[in-house]
């Protein structure tokens, strides 16, 4: 029995083909499929992975994800291991505390999937976000960690640190009307002196779990927080402007001599620094990081980059007002 082939899904700039449809409000873009890097993703074991896997030559990233170590190893033919808590033994078989384990293909066009409890739908938010960009990557796009919405006039990031508010603000400004463009990681595609273009991510977001009413339909409660479906904007848009959250308690804006009341959305004078800080780092090459910088220099010159400073306490829709009027 043969079976059609699914629609082609776009995220993160990659033309996507799931033998399993992921969770998430996608829509299907055939037309744009041709212009994208094309990836396949397949259910496979983790057997079959190991027997795939070449060998680690270096560790690409790492981090913590749902309470859990991932790791991102590249192999010495040139392809990648994704592992999501403990490492799978010698040979193949994966421990208790192994979530799931990920293996892409040198030329970065399958990814073979092996999730250790295939019904539980976390598995699926760490290939859709942390697998999803990190082949981005690997494919020449660079990134920013940040969210972003889409404007008439172009993709507004958002960029702040853990726990700073961001993902209150990006609620706050999609309910507002604006269109999702990404949740944490905005891809981005240089295209020399002109602002880079940037590329939708998935249709999903991490919210807090007393976020009332959530923008999008529940997929899954993961600890404190709200997995849920929630539309993107269809096309890649030039990026217009890059804003630092800044939300400290007892925080006062430049100039104001009152804490706590009025946010301050003011122009980063010198901004290589944070612009640096924000792009993501992965691959460490040589050339990667001068592409980087180049880059930096375009957004520093040709996008708009704002601080927007404000106290804990200020609620997120004073943050948009700032924000959409400044």
């Amino acid at each position: 029995m043969t079976h059609s082939p699914s629609p082609a899904l776009a995220a993160f700039g990659l033309s996507l083909r799931f033998e399993t449809p992921p969770p998430g409000a996608w829509e299907a873009r055939p037309s744009r499929e041709p212009s994208l890097p094309s990836l396949q993703i397949r259910s496979v074991t983790a057997q079959a992975i190991e027997q795939n896997w070449s060998v680690l030559e270096e560790i690409g990233w790492e981090g913590m994800i749902d309470g859990a170590p991932f790791v991102v190893e590249r192999g010495a033919a040139g392809d990648h291991r994704f592992v999501h808590g403990a490492h799978p033994d010698q040979h193949g078989a994966p421990s208790t505390e192994t979530r799931a384990v990920h293996h892409l293909s040198p030329d970065a066009s399958v990814l073979q999937c092996a999730p250790s409890d295939p019904a539980d739908p976390s598995w699926w938010r760490v290939v859709l976000d942390s697998v999803l960009f990190t082949v981005a990557l690997l494919q020449g796009y660079e990134a920013l960690h940040a969210a972003a919405v889409a404007t008439p006039d172009g993709v507004i990031a958002i960029t702040a640190a853990s726990g700073g508010g961001k993902s209150t603000l990006l609620t706050e400004l999609l309910r507002r009307g604006l269109a999702l463009m990404a949740d944490d990681v905005l891809v981005l595609e240089s295209r020399t002196d002109a602002p880079p273009l940037a590329h939708p991510g998935a249709p999903l977001m991490t919210v807090p779990a007393n976020t009332d009413p959530a923008p999008g339909a529940l997929i899954a409660s993961i600890g404190e927080e709200r997995w849920i479906a929630v539309p993107v904007h269809t096309e890649p848009l030039p990026l217009k402007a890059l804003v630092v959250l800044d939300r400290r308690p007892g925080v006062e804006p430049p100039g104001s001599r009152v804490s706590g009341i009025h946010p301050s959305l003011q122009k980063i004078e010198d901004p290589l620094a944070p612009l640096l800080g924000s792009l993501m780092s992965f691959p460490h090459s040589p050339e990667r990081q001068r592409t980087r910088f180049e880059l930096a220099s375009v957004l520093a010159s040709r996008t708009a980059l704002w601080r927007l400073t404000a106290d804990l306490g200020v609620p997120a829709g004073v943050l948009a007002d700032t924000l959409l009027g400044g």
